[in-house]
């Protein structure tokens, strides 16, 4: 499963970041990273589904999917 951040500015400057496709607490991994590129510090934080998902269940659903593309 392919892991990807996606990046938002609003129009009065603020910044919010979510990912997508990484599961477990590897997202947290993320807040560091995006506070240097972004010169940004966190001020609030969420967990999605993906959070709450372990890793064999998000590549089953990528296996799955790709099954069903296959077919």
């Amino acid at each position: 499963m392919t892991h990807r951040v996606t990046v938002t500015v609003g129009r009065d400057g603020s910044i919010s970041a979510e990912t997508h496709g990484v599961t477990g607490s590897k997202c947290l991994d993320y807040i560091p990273l995006l506070e240097d590129l972004l010169d940004a510090e966190t001020v609030s934080s969420e967990f999605t589904e993906d959070y709450r998902r372990t890793t064999t269940t998000a590549e089953h659903q990528a296996t799955q999917q790709q099954s069903q593309w296959n077919s």
